[in-house]
């Protein structure tokens, strides 16, 4: 009896609950230490940075530039996803997949933080206009390729696997698809992240939020 797509898909993801677990409790870590940073700044870093980021939201509030954003947004997302993807058929990416993902949730923990702390109840808007709309989409994605990618790479050096030519077949193409499918997720979430946060602050700056 041939078992049914979604049993085989369910069977997949199944493999990898424990790798699914480290990638949230790095990503999560990696939020923690960006958050604790934000204290190892001075004050006139803070308003360095905080001078910096006003600027930025002014010129996107008075003109987007919607094209340059998605370009180089969409460049640097899909390199993040190639790279859970070259990690995870590189013996040695196991350590590294996992760093990748911390210091994604440093930046994301960071970057919130800072707004929440530097712009108070314009810093939480703003916040969920540029990091939350986007991160809805591409998060998943990175946390999904990132787990599968370090369950791919533990099955090259398992001897259980890693001379099981069929087994590695199997879970290369679901690994492959995965990376594919995350890579148009992806591209939702850059077009949210350098068309939709834009417009908002736009229309949030002519309404004076």
């Amino acid at each position: 009896m041939i078992p049914a797509p979604g049993n085989r898909l369910q069977a997949h993801f199944g493999r990898y609950t424990i790798q699914l677990y480290l990638v949230l409790a790095a990503l999560a870590v990696g939020v923690l230490f960006g958050i604790l940073a934000i204290g190892t700044l001075s004050v006139a870093d803070k308003l360095s940075l905080l001078a910096y980021l006003k600027r930025f939201v002014d010129v996107e509030a008075a003109g987007p530039t919607y094209h340059h954003v998605f370009r180089s947004a969409l460049t640097q997302n899909l390199k993040l996803i190639g790279l859970m993807y070259v990690l995870g058929i590189s013996v040695a990416g196991m350590p590294l997949v996992l760093l990748v993902i911390f210091f994604r949730g440093f930046v994301l923990g960071f970057a919130a933080d800072f707004l929440v702390a530097g712009m108070h109840w314009t810093g939480v808007t703003l916040g969920l206009v540029t990091i939350g709309l986007q991160s809805v989409f591409l998060l998943p994605a990175l946390v999904l390729a990132g787990a599968v990618a370090l369950g791919f790479s533990w099955d090259l050096v398992s001897p259980a696997t890693r001379h099981d030519a069929p087994h590695l077949g199997r879970h290369f193409a679901f690994f492959t698809g995965l990376v594919m499918v995350m890579a148009a997720v992806t591209l939702v979430g850059t077009s949210l992240e350098a068309y939709a946060s834009p417009f908002l602050m736009h229309i949030g700056a002519r309404w004076g939020i």
